[in-house]
Formats: structure tokens, C-alpha cells, sequence
């Protein structure tokens, strides 16, 4: 019931201020950044949550907790960077949320940022929020939908050539793994999205569309499989699974003796809050749908 009624709110929220949005921008924005602000600093104001949402978990995730990322990717980029002794940090968002993505924790590293989404809603408000909590940092928010074909270049407007990216996320529900075969820079970190629904095994996306957004099915994203051996042929290896299944973090060749590198196949996990029966279903469901198999 609660749930129901939240929902509702919700939606009579949404249609109210899409009324205002067609009546007056300027009213609209006066209404919303205020409300994002205060969600913002509500999220950074939180205590880390330390829970767990998998088994089978490797020595890294003793590290995971979660503050202001989605799942549990906070504790673990915390770790990776305490341990290649990163000070200051260059960095690319690729798909956030204001208040929840996996960058926010550690802006006050930030040499240099890129935030890039489609939202222009998400960009609005996140550039109001740091305009005023990061004035003086150099922190890029931009609206605009990527593909495999622009993303190198978006990225080379913002970035120098001798401005070496340390950390780059990867978020967009659909062409990730397209998105990451078409990178032609070498970040230290990525941490890209998979989907555990395909299983361990299957090296598999959906099919490639400039246009894809994600309808909230499980039909989305690349296996695991498949991004670990695209990540072996780019020369990033396997360091990290966030326990609730969602990320992968791949570290550069140069970097890899100083992290204990994982086996995919052993590593694989799923999350203890769908069944057995749930998992099998998904992925006979996702199976037969239109997928592009690599090699």
C-alpha cells in the first residue's frame, strides 16, 4: 500500500511539474533545484551502508560500501584509488543521476571532470548543485546522447591529449559494450555495467542501436563474459564485482601487480534476492531474444 501511494505521489509530482515546465521554464527550474539540492546533500550526508547483496564474494569486497553510488561502488573505488596512490583525479561520468552516481564521492579529488548524460533535467540540476557546493572546480555537465561514433570525440573537446583520464564510468542501459570497443583512449579504471541475466558463459549485447533507451526489462547491456574478453584485447583486466551484480572495474595493464586480477567464471555472481528459478527464467527469457554473439 505504502509502495502504491509513493507511486502516486510520484506521478501527480511528475504532472504537475510538467505542467508548470510547459507554462514557464524559469518557474519550473525555481521549483526543482531547490528540492535536488536538498536530495543531494541529504544522499552525502548519509552513513556509508556496508551491506552485501551477493556470495561468493573475492577479497576486494571487503572493500564495497555504499554512500552515494548506486550499489556498492563507492568502497571500491575508494580502495583502487588508495591503491595506485591517485591524489587527484581526471575523470568521465558517462550516465548519472544528480544525487547517485559514481563520481559524486570523490569530487573533492577532482582535477578535471566530465558528467556527460541525455537528461538535460539530470544536467540542470546537477549543474546548479555544483555551482554552488564545488565553485572552483573544474567540472564539465553536458547534455547529450552518445554512440560509438561521437563519444571519442565529445570526450577529446574536454580533454587535452596530454590529460591522461584516470577513471571513466560507463552507464548508459543499452550500447555499453559498444561504447567501450569504440574507445580509442585508455583510461587507468573503468567500471562498466554488465548484465548478470545472461549467465557466466554466453558472450553476448544487444544489438547495436544509436537510438536504444532502456524500457527498465532486463533486456539491456552486455554479458560479463563478453566485456572481459573485449576488456583482455583492449589490455584492462578484471579486479572487481560489485556484489549487487551490476559492475565490473577493469584496470589498465600498466597497473595490474599492484590488484589481485579475477576470473570471471569464478568470480560470477548473482544476487541473493532473486531465487534460483527467477535467474533461470530471466535468462531463458533473454535468450531468445535478438542478440549479437561475438566470438
Amino acid at each position: 500500500m505504502g509502495l502504491k501511494l509513493s507511486r502516486k505521489i510520484r506521478n501527480l509530482r511528475n504532472i504537475f511539474l510538467i505542467f508548470i515546465k510547459k507554462k514557464s521554464i524559469f518557474i519550473h527550474n525555481i521549483i526543482i533545484i531547490p528540492f535536488a539540492l536538498f536530495k543531494f546533500l541529504y544522499k552525502k550526508s548519509k552513513k556509508k551502508i556496508y551491506k552485501k547483496y551477493s556470495e561468493n564474494l573475492d577479497n576486494i569486497n571487503n572493500y564495497e560500501f555504499k554512500k552515494t553510488s548506486q550499489n556498492n561502488e563507492d568502497g571500491i573505488i575508494e580502495h583502487i584509488f588508495n591503491k595506485i596512490d591517485l591524489k587527484k583525479v581526471n575523470f568521465i561520468e558517462l550516465g548519472f543521476d544528480y544525487y547517485e552516481n559514481n563520481s559524486l564521492n570523490f569530487l573533492s579529488k577532482t582535477n578535471k571532470g566530465l558528467f556527460i548524460d541525455s537528461s538535460s533535467d539530470k544536467v540542470l540540476k546537477l549543474k546548479s548543485i555544483l555551482k554552488l557546493i564545488y565553485p572552483l572546480k573544474n567540472i564539465d555537465i553536458i547534455s547529450e546522447f552518445v554512440d560509438k561514433d561521437n563519444f571519442n570525440s565529445i570526450i577529446k573537446k574536454y580533454f587535452k591529449k596530454d590529460q591522461e583520464i584516470d577513471f571513466l564510468s560507463i552507464d548508459v542501459d543499452g550500447n555499453d559494450y559498444y561504447l567501450f570497443e569504440n574507445l580509442d583512449l585508455k583510461p587507468k579504471i573503468i567500471c562498466i555495467e554488465y548484465n548478470f541475466w545472461f549467465g557466466p558463459k554466453i558472450k553476448c549485447s544487444i544489438p547495436y542501436n544509436k537510438n536504444f533507451s532502456w524500457d527498465g526489462s532486463i533486456y539491456s547491456g552486455a554479458s560479463l563474459n563478453s566485456l572481459c574478453s573485449l576488456a583482455k584485447k583492449k589490455g584492462y583486466h578484471l579486479i572487481a564485482l560489485e556484489s549487487n551484480c551490476v559492475n565490473a572495474f577493469f584496470v589498465r595493464s600498466d597497473l595490474k601487480d599492484k590488484f589481485e586480477i579475477i576470473d570471471n567464471f569464478k568470480s560470477f555472481r548473482t544476487p541473493i534476492k532473486y531465487s534460483n528459478d527467477k535467474i533461470s527464467s530471466g535468462n531463458d527469457i533473454l535468450l531468445k531474444k535478438k542478440l549479437t554473439i561475438f566470438e
